[in-house]
């Protein structure tokens, strides 16, 4: 939420040749928006894997549930609808320009709410035991509830370290095409 498509985490992971990065700026704040933009990259572009942080983690995993496509998310947002719930008082704000994201009620009850039924074979859940923004036992707890694996690394709310998160992606098989 209020980052775009050329983080830090996004130009570290593209320095490396390994892999090919395609990074959208987007705004999700806008659900219906932002998951049919995702959506038509993602069918353009036929990815192995997506991977995606915070709101971008939530995101990766609607994506998930669409496709066939193994993802890596740290410090997913499980739960927008709640989370942004904050942002109806107090406006975020958007990094990239400095102003406001403000938020009504009418944009936070259109997320969708993730479903349980998948397998955890080509998913991996960071969760940063630091993380200050999404508090590290919330998203153990959810993925808990919905018998989903996650790893626990230490770091906050931002990739902390992003060799770890390459092994990651790399270690998660990718669908035949």
């Amino acid at each position: 939420l209020g980052s775009n498509g050329q983080s830090s985490t996004t130009a570290a992971l593209a320095g490396d040749n390994r892999i090919t990065v395609t990074a959208p700026s987007y705004a999700p704040q806008h659900f219906s928006q932002s998951i049919e933009q995702l959506s038509a990259i993602v069918d353009e572009t036929l990815p192995d894997v997506i991977v995606g942080t915070s709101m971008g983690g939530y995101y990766a995993l609607k994506l998930r549930e669409r496709y066939d496509i193994a993802t890596v998310v740290v410090n997913p947002c499980f739960d927008p609808a709640n989370h942004l719930r904050k942002y109806l008082v107090t406006p975020a704000t958007n990094y990239e320009t400095g102003q406001p994201i403000v938020f009504d009620d009418a944009m936070i009850e259109a997320f969708e709410d993730l479903k349980a039924g998948t397998s955890n074979q080509d998913r991996r859940i960071l969760i940063g035991s630091n993380d200050d923004v999404i508090p590290p036992a919330t998203q153990r707890a959810f993925c808990e509830r919905f018998g989903w694996d996650y790893i626990t690394v230490p770091w906050g709310h931002r990739v902390g370290d992003v060799d770890r998160l390459l092994e990651e992606i790399g270690g998660v098989p990718s669908p035949a095409r």
